[in-house]
């Protein structure tokens, strides 16, 4: 009976550690993903601005032709 009730009581704070473990690991992986979603966000922007610059490079080089 002792040792059963030792059992139960390990498992239970083990249990709790489990528990812990998983919030944390979920809560990272969400920070992660929010990361990630940022990441592209500013990917977007750039390619967006560097096809503005080439848009006007090509602008100029006609006009640069044209004189």
């Amino acid at each position: 009976m002792r040792t059963a009730i030792l059992l139960l009581c390990a498992a239970t704070l083990s249990a709790c550690g489990l528990g812990d473990t998983a919030t944390s690991a979920a809560v990272a992986a969400k920070a992660k993903a929010r990361e990630i979603e940022r990441a592209r966000e500013v990917e977007r922007q750039v390619v967006d601005d560097l096809q503005k610059a080439n848009e006007q490079a090509a602008q100029r080089m006609k006009e640069a032709e044209s004189k």
